[in-house]
This record gives structure tokens, sequence and C-alpha cells, in this order.
């Protein structure tokens, strides 16, 4: 299973990396860095996607959450800070409602459009669109990465600003899409499951969304995540694209590490008051 060790960063409290729907582990690659100066850092690559281990079952809701506390169980891992992209957003969100978190930072998070909606069916399109391109682009895949202006028009719906990107890791975006197992079971199941409502929790939440995301344009995949997180904080990220880490890593870093810094700090002083 190809899934990152355990990044040996700052002593602090563990954080943990949660990629989005056809994504893997690699995606962090940008932050990880500055991430672990700070945090000892966990990135694992979800089940039923290229590198992760294979799902158990039938794709639902009740058989990922479970696959993904097993991942922080086997790292040792109780609580800590969540970090996740898109899909990843989502489940961090569900396992603070598990008592998993420390804190959640949600990037273009998923979750925040309403069951058999315009919206929801966009959405479940636009993946089915992307799927089917990476299945008959197979044998392109490395000429598309290597090239500025091919690689631009591939990445241009997930990432504001493809030039940033080197061919390998393009490619690596690629392969990850290409090579999900999951992808057209966890988009028929989204005909008739949907995001669960959360049990109540009470680890602070930032949500922050590039504002040039164009597969979950915030004006209209956020209303959700609004109604029920009412006292979660919202940024926005200003001209970044669905996969923020990419366009401005240096910004993603700190609207992450300002996020669990803040609350370290109010950990830490409220420890001491009680003792």
């Amino acid at each position: 299973m190809e899934v990152t060790a355990a990044h040996r960063g700052g002593a602090g409290t563990p954080l943990v990396l949660l990629h989005g729907f056809t994504d893997t582990w690699r995606t962090w690659t940008p932050i990880l860095p500055e991430l672990e100066a700070h945090h000892e850092v966990f990135a694992p690559t979800l089940p039923g996607h290229h590198g992760g281990a294979p799902l158990p079952a039938s794709f639902s809701w009740e058989t990922m959450l479970p696959e993904v506390e097993r991942l922080l169980d086997d790292a040792g891992i109780e609580r800590a800070h969540l970090v996740g992209n898109s899909l990843g957003g989502w489940l961090a969100l569900a396992l603070a409602a598990r008592g998993r978190a420390v804190s959640v930072v949600g990037l273009c998070p998923a979750g925040g459009w309403e069951h058999d909606t315009p919206e929801a069916r966009r959405v479940r399109r636009l993946f089915l669109r992307m799927h089917y391109s990476s299945q008959y682009g197979r044998r392109q895949m490395k000429m598309v990465a290597a090239r500025p202006r091919l690689r631009r028009a591939a990445l241009r719906e997930i990432i504001a600003r493809p030039d940033r990107l080197s061919a390998a890791d393009a490619y690596s975006l690629m392969q990850g899409a290409a090579n999900c197992a999951v992808t057209l079971e966890v988009l028929e199941a989204s005909k008739t499951q949907h995001f669960d409502e959360l049990e109540p929790f009470d680890a602070p939440v930032r949500i922050a969304w590039g504002t040039r995301d164009r597969v979950l344009p915030p004006k209209r995949y956020s209303a959700r995540l609004h109604r029920i997180l009412p006292d979660a904080e919202f940024i926005d990220l200003p001209n970044l694209g669905h996969l923020p880490h990419w366009d401005d890593p240096a910004l993603v870093s700190r609207t992450i590490l300002e996020f669990t810094s803040r609350v370290d700090a109010q950990r830490g002083a409220a420890a001491g008051t009680a003792s």
C-alpha cells in the first residue's frame, strides 16, 4: 500500500492530511516541508484510491469512514489536527464528529451541497467526464504532462495555476485519477447516498476555499456547511483553485499553521489554568 510513513517533524500535536476524491497522498508534496517543520505529519492514501488499500466492501460512508479511522489507529494517532481537501475535507469533519480531531481545516471541502439538487447532479457529471477523459487519455498522459500548453488544458478545472506544476507532478495527479479503483462506484452510490448529518463536536473548524474553484465553486457548494457548522471560520483563498495547495503552497501552509498554532496555544493555556 502506497502511503507516507508518519513524517517526523515538529514535536507538536500530530497533523493528518486527507486528500480528495481520485487523488493520492502525493498531492500534499508542495506543503509537506513547511508542515513537517511544526508537526508530525501523517498523509495516507485513502482506501480504494491509487496506491491505497482496497475497500473491504462496496463503497458507502459506513465502509469508508471506519477504514480511514483504521489508518489513524495503525499510525498510533488517537486525535490530531485534521486537514482535508475536497472529499478529505468532509472525512475530516466526519472524523471530528467521532472525537478524532483537535481541530479541522477543510480546503474546498465536499459536503456543502444538498442531495438530489442541480449541484449534486453537476458535480457527479463533472467527475464522470473527468474519469472517462483520464481513461481515454491513458497512453498520452506522460506526453500531456510534459507539454506546458497541454498540461494547462488538462488541469485547468482543478488547479487555477497549472503552469506552476512540474511535468512529474502533473503526471502524478493524472495517474492518481486514472487509477482510482472506486471512481465509478462512488459516483453511482452518490445517486442515493449523501453526506450524513454530523453529530455535534467541539473541535474548532476553519474552512478555506479557493475563489477560483471550478469543481466546487464556493457560492454554490458551501451553503450546507454554513448551516451545519455555524461556529466555523470561513475564509477565502484569493485566486486559488480546487487544489489550492498546488496554486500557492506558502499561503495554504500559513492558512493551516496559523490555525493549528492558535488552537494549540489555546489548549495549552486551558491546561495551565486547569492545573
